[in-house]
């Protein structure tokens, strides 16, 4: 008697749910897809950057955002994801948050007006985008340095309002965590790396994955 009790009122709380319950099954549902369907991002150490400027020598820091291949099954039924119309900001950390920036993707064209030499402005102004097709990557500045200097500064699109050296972006401690953050889709991305800075000299100048 208690067992068909219970059946019964299970199935009278099915037909008076059932609206509820199709919403609740079909937002798991979505959610599901949306997280299979999500790009697979890999965030990477890039070849640094040694070259002299007016004989002056810089080190360039980057990293490369990788948008991997989905497997055979996944492409099947999801295909391949691109990252698309991503933006990023770079965090540094010491004791505490020292800045956190508009990052810049190095793959996209300089804010530059390339027969003049001179800064674009509205093209500083917009935070700097890329799209990363599946299986290909893009390349994010960080920071650069010049020899012989104890500090460095971090790169992006405003820097070129300051022949690359914003002092607003002056660092000059030894260690800083970094948190790369990319939003793209409505989905977030964090990488974590360590850039260390020891000396003048440009070769201890890196960065390392956490």
């Amino acid at each position: 008697m208690s067992v068909f009790y219970t059946s019964s009122s299970m199935q009278t709380f099915i037909n008076s749910n059932q609206l509820l319950i199709g919403i609740i099954l079909g937002w798991i549902l979505t959610r599901i897809m949306e997280m299979l369907h999500k790009p697979s991002i890999n965030f990477e150490l890039k070849n640094d950057t040694e070259f002299y400027r007016k004989n002056r020598k810089f080190k360039f820091i980057n990293i490369a955002v990788k948008n991997k291949k989905q497997n055979i099954l996944k492409k099947f039924f999801f295909g391949n994801s691109s990252l698309n119309n991503a933006r990023v900001w770079l965090i540094f950390r010491s004791k505490k948050e020292i800045l956190r920036v508009d990052g810049r993707w190095a793959s996209t064209k300089e804010p530059v007006d390339y027969s003049s030499g001179q800064p674009v402005i509205p093209e500083i102004l917009i935070p700097s985008r890329d799209t990363v097709p599946p299986g290909e990557e893009a390349t994010i500045s960080i920071a650069i340095k010049e020899y012989g200097e104890d500090l460095f500064y971090i790169f992006n699109n405003e820097s070129y309002l300051y022949n690359w050296k914003n002092p607003d972006y002056e660092l000059k401690d030894s260690k800083y965590w970094l948190k790369v953050r990319l939003l793209a889709d409505g989905n977030e991305y964090i990488g974590n790396f360590l850039l260390f800075n020891p000396s003048k000299s440009l070769r201890n100048f890196k960065l390392v994955k956490k």
